[in-house]
């Protein structure tokens, strides 16, 4: 039966595409805040935006499943909802989001449906590779300034022609300190620059803009990102980001969405993608807060990849969880998390709260220490594609959330991390001077932390990894809370020898009292880190430095945390962005 003639699909795919185009609104409205935002120097309104907008598209399918399941009709209703997608794909295939329509409707017939696995007459499924819109530089999403009088001149173009253009303190200058920058890179490089091209609408996150942009010379491009910042002297390009490394961290796993305008996404990861090839394709939507379509694209990547490989599933490299079971594909970058049906004694939380603090890091400002967690739910495997091993494990130990059977295996309930490094392998296995920059950034790592209002819980190296870039991240939640929570206090002084002989304390101890002193005692292994935390870090293991980072936090205090470090910056002796 053709859509056309069943005015129930008519009606539903109606709702769909409603609702849709009503959440997209709201999307859109709530990250057309942010220059605003940037320019009043609102940095507790924009953060207050972020979360905003973090729940909106869950919300909207929450809202359109009950929409759409009172207008299912009690009988038919599987071949309704194949007519009603027909009748949908009309509606949006004109689109310049269409992908994320496509997103949206999978994710209401996921939830009406209870679907398991796949079900590809119900969804949109296509596992094969997907074409990104080819980057046209003439289009209106792009601004290209001819670099062929000088670098100076086409750096001063691009900045002109930005929103932020009337606003920049001192253009001129700014212009020629990238300009510098630039030349100074490509020096020995490339013979010229042809030009430079910039996406017309601006990026956003806490308290920093940015011009995303490349060089072009010939068929060649290298990322060109303007990081701008608004402090007490004005606004002001605060550095240039010229490699792919640098570009990268901008948008990386570990930090906060971006909010950027544009009417057709697949276009903006296109153009970032030309610069940013290692990058996966699921990481940009991601990071430019099409969360739910990032995960899309991840499922796609894995299915993809199953198919062309027969590497099989594993325990993931590190210390074993006891809160939750890990695995991985060895030859693909990303962990399986599930949690355990049982936990040790030692572990005073529960499944709920395991999944509560996942959820506090999906929705915190990350600052570049936290990675992004993807939560999913009914994800079918072949039995086959699993060691035997992990099995019994899943069976054993998750037997709540993982179904098995002859064939197959069903996770119930699954977070999906990039994989990175085990810091503890890391510091043994990789070379002195990687391991030593490695347990310094460990150290960096805990401070950002605290800065942003979070106490890991566990502070172990096995807890934290380290990333493509080098940079050293935490990714075990079970145990995380924001400060406000954690009664730090200092240790009692023991009243005689025996109290120092004791196996358990002789002072009273709650359940969130935490005593800084004793991470000098057990932050030692391998005794690198001991030394290092010592020479580098030793207020980590302080009183004063936590209640400090409480205050702080307490006081509204926003930090700067820009992907880049301070030895980048145009100005040097500019104040940060407060």
């Amino acid at each position: 039966m053709s859509s056309s003639r069943n005015p129930h699909a008519e009606e539903l795919a109606g709702v769909l595409y409603e609702r849709f185009e009503a959440f997209h609104a709201h999307f859109i409205a709530v990250t057309a805040r942010a220059e605003g935002r940037f320019l009043a120097r609102d940095w507790h309104g924009h953060r207050s935006d972020a979360a905003e907008r973090l729940n909106l598209h869950t919300d909207a399918v929450l809202d359109t499943v009950e929409a759409c399941r009172s207008r299912l009709p009690e009988t038919g209703a599987r071949q309704t909802w194949i007519d009603a997608q027909r009748r949908y794909v009309e509606l949006v295939t004109d689109r310049g989001d269409m992908e994320l329509a496509e997103t949206f409707y999978n994710s209401v017939t996921r939830r009406l449906f209870g679907v398991v696995g796949l079900d590809r007459e119900l969804e949109f499924i296509w596992l094969g590779p997907t074409a990104l819109p080819a980057v046209d530089v003439t289009g209106s999403d792009y601004y290209s300034a001819r670099a062929n009088d000088s670098t100076e001149g086409a750096v001063a173009a691009v900045l002109g022609h930005s929103p932020l253009g009337p606003h920049f303190a001192d253009l001129d200058r700014d212009a020629r300190l990238v300009a510098e920058r630039i030349d100074g890179y490509l020096d020995g490089v490339w013979r010229d620059l042809d030009a430079i091209d910039v996406l017309g609408a601006v990026f956003y996150r806490q308290k920093g803009a940015y011009l995303v942009g490349r060089l072009r010379w010939l068929n060649r491009v290298s990322p060109c990102i303007l990081p701008v910042v608004h402090d007490d002297t004005g606004v002001h390009v605060d550095a240039a980001l010229l490699t792919e490394p640098a570009a990268s961290r901008l948008f990386s796993y570990a930090r906060s969405y971006i909010h950027v305008l544009s009417e057709r996404p697949a276009a903006v990861v296109a153009f970032l993608k030309s610069m940013l090839p290692v990058k996966p394709v699921a990481e940009l939507y991601t990071s430019l807060g099409y969360s739910q379509h990032g995960k899309t694209n991840l499922f796609r990547a894995l299915y993809r990849h199953m198919e062309h490989s027969n590497t099989r599933f594993e325990h993931s490299r590190g210390a074993p969880g006891t809160v939750m079971a890990v695995f991985a594909l060895p030859s693909f970058d990303v962990v399986f998390k599930v949690i355990k049906d049982r936990f040790p004694p030692s572990k005073r939380t529960t499944p709920e709260d395991v999944k509560r603090r996942y959820r506090l890091v999906f929705g915190y400002d990350r600052v570049g220490r936290l990675v992004d967690a993807q939560e999913f739910e009914n994800l079918t495997f072949a039995r086959d594609r699993f060691d035997d091993d992990l099995v019994d494990e899943l069976q054993q130990e998750c037997s709540r959330t993982v179904t098995v059977t002859d064939t197959e295996v069903v996770l119930g309930h699954v977070y999906t991390e990039r994989r990175v490094y085990p810091l503890d392998l890391y510091l043994r296995e990789m070379a002195p001077d990687r391991a030593l920059a490695a347990a310094v950034d460990y150290g960096n790592a805990i401070k950002d932390l605290a800065a942003a209002n979070i106490f890991p819980g566990d502070l172990f190296c096995k807890n934290f990894g380290v990333t493509r870039l080098g940079s050293v991240v935490f990714y075990d939640y079970d145990e995380l809370a924001l400060l406000s929570e954690v009664n730090f206090r200092a240790l009692p002084a023991a009243r005689d020898d025996a109290d120092e002989m004791l196996d358990q304390p002789w002072f009273s101890v709650g359940a969130d009292d935490v005593f800084p002193e004793e991470f000098s005692t057990y932050l030692h292994s391998p005794p690198m880190v001991g030394e290092v935390f010592a020479e580098h870090h030793p207020e980590i293991a302080t009183l004063d430095f936590w209640q400090s980072m409480k205050q702080r936090n307490r006081a509204g205090d926003i930090p700067d945390f820009f992907p880049y470090p301070a030895s980048v910056r145009l100005h040097q002796d500019r104040p940060a962005a407060t």
